[in-house]
C-alpha cells in the first residue's frame, strides 16, 4: 500500500511481542497506557478510591529468571505467578475478604523486570486497585497490611524467599512496613501527591498513571540495574564489539525464552465491567490493527502467500526494496522491481481489487512507466541500485 513519499507492507504477520520487539511494543503499550490513563480519571472523576500497589520478590545474582512453559516451571517468573495466584486468584479466600473489607472493585496489573549484575533479576507486578470509594488514613493503611500479608503467604506457598514486611531502617520511606509491599493512595491529599511521583514520563517527565503500568520501555532501571530494552542493547553492544557471547548476552537470552507466556497487563473483569457502565473510552483494537499502519494507504498490489514467503520474505532486504521504491515511485518502480527478481506480473503477483478505488495512486498513472523515465528523475539512482542490487542477488541465488 502507498500514498505520496509513503509505503507500507499490510496483511503480513508481525510478532506484536511487548516484551521482546521495540517496534510492536510500543505502539502497542501507547495504546494500553492510554487506555489505563483514561480509566483512571474516569474512576477517580466518578468518586471510586485508586490506590497504586508493587509486589516484589528477594532475589540475589544466582536466582534464575525461569519459565512458566508446561513442564518446566521454575525460577522467579514462575513464583511471581503462582504467588499471585495464591494472594490474590479471584476464588481464594485473601481475594474474598479484601472485596468484603475494603470494597475492592478489581485490578489492572502489569509486569515488569530489571535485570542488574549486582542484584539479579528484579521481577515485580505494578497493579491499579480500584475500591468502591476512597479509603482514610487508618483504612489505607490496613489495606496495605491486608494485601502484603496475602502476597507473603502467596509467595511462601509458592516456594519463594520470605517477602519483606517489617524494616527497622530510621526515616526508611517504607515507615517500617517492609519492603516486599508498596500501596499508595492516588485519590487526593499528601500521599497522592507523593505516590505521583512514580508515574514519569520518561521523555518529558509528566505524572501519568497510565505511563507507570504500561510503558517499561520509557524507564531505566534503578541502582545499575537494566530495563529489557536497556539490556538488548548491551548484548547487541557486546556481541558486535567481541563477537563472543558475555554476561548480557547470556542474560538477555535467559529472559528471552523465560519472557514466554508472560501477560503483560490484565484487568479484572469486574473492573472491566465497570468501565463500560461508566462509558469510560477505551481504544478497542487488537494487536494487529495497533501495529498495522495502512491508515490512509491506498493498495497498490497484492503478493499470494506463496509467493511472499518464496521470493520475499526469505530472501534478505526484499521487503525493504518494495517499501522503500513504493515510496519513490509508486506502483512503476514496484512492477519493475518485482519483474527485476524474475516475478511475472498477473501471475506471481497481482493487481489489486479496483472496486471503488480510484484509478491514480498517489498522483500516478496505473500504467507502468518505461525504466528510462524513471532513470531520468531526481530519485533514480536509488531506484537503480535497488534494482541492480535485485538483479545481483538473483544471478547470486541461481
Amino acid at each position: 500500500m502507498a500514498a505520496a513519499g509513503e509505503a507500507a507492507i499490510t496483511g503480513v504477520c508481525r510478532c506484536n511481542n511487548v516484551h521482546l520487539c521495540a517496534w510492536c511494543g510500543a505502539r502497542i503499550l501507547a495504546v494500553r497506557a492510554a487506555n489505563a490513563q483514561a480509566m483512571a480519571d474516569g474512576l477517580a472523576a466518578a468518586g471510586y478510591g485508586l490506590h497504586l500497589g508493587t509486589s516484589t520478590l528477594r532475589h540475589f545474582p544466582r536466582m534464575p529468571f525461569g519459565s512458566n512453559r508446561k513442564g518446566e516451571r521454575f525460577g522467579l517468573v514462575s513464583v511471581l505467578h503462582d504467588g499471585w495466584r495464591g494472594a490474590y486468584g479471584s476464588a481464594g479466600r485473601p481475594w474474598r475478604r479484601l472485596r468484603a473489607d475494603f470494597g475492592v472493585i478489581g485490578y489492572e496489573r502489569a509486569y515488569e523486570d530489571t535485570w542488574g549484575p549486582e542484584t539479579g533479576f528484579h521481577l515485580h507486578w505494578h497493579t491499579l486497585w480500584v475500591t468502591e470509594a476512597p479509603l482514610d488514613a487508618d483504612a489505607q493503611l490496613a489495606f496495605r497490611r491486608a494485601i502484603a500479608k496475602a502476597w507473603a503467604d502467596g509467595v511462601r506457598n509458592a516456594g519463594g524467599y520470605e517477602v519483606s514486611q517489617t524494616c527497622d531502617r530510621p526515616d526508611c520511606s517504607c515507615g517500617g512496613e517492609g519492603h516486599g509491599t508498596d500501596l499508595r493512595s492516588l485519590n487526593s491529599g499528601e500521599e497522592g501527591e507523593t505516590a505521583r511521583y512514580l508515574y514519569k514520563d520518561g521523555d518529558k517527565g509528566t505524572a501519568k498513571i497510565g505511563l507507570e503500568l504500561s510503558r517499561q520501555d520509557l524507564k531505566e532501571g534503578r541502582s545499575g540495574r537494566l530495563g529489557p530494552w536497556q539490556l538488548g542493547d548491551a548484548a547487541a553492544e557486546e556481541l558486535a564489539a567481541s563477537g563472543v557471547p558475555g554476561i548480557f548476552t547470556e542474560k538477555y537470552r535467559e529472559r528471552e525464552r523465560g519472557i514466554f507466556g508472560v501477560r503483560k497487563q490484565y484487568r479484572t473483569q469486574g473492573l472491566n465491567a465497570l468501565v463500560k457502565l461508566l462509558e469510560i473510552p477505551q481504544d478497542e483494537r487488537t494487536e494487529d490493527e495497533i501495529t498495522d499502519e495502512s491508515g490512509g494507504l491506498v493498495p497498490i498490489l497484492v503478493i499470494p502467500s506463496g509467493t511472499w514467503y518464496r521470493h520475499v520474505a526469505r530472501v534478505p532486504g526484499r521487503r525493504l526494496d518494495l517499501v522503500k521504491v513504493a515510496e519513490a515511485h509508486g506502483i512503476g518502480g514496484v512492477r519493475l522491481l518485482i519483474e527485476s527478481w524474475g516475478l511475472r506480473w498477473g501471475i506471481d503477483v497481482f493487481d489489486p481489487p479496483t472496486e471503488d478505488e480510484p484509478t491514480t495512486q498517489a498522483g500516478e498513472d496505473t500504467a507502468a512507466p518505461r525504466a528510462a523515465d524513471l532513470l531520468a528523475q531526481p530519485a533514480a539512482r536509488t531506484f537503480a541500485e535497488h534494482v541492480h542490487r535485485a538483479r545481483r542477488r538473483k544471478t547470486a541465488n541461481a
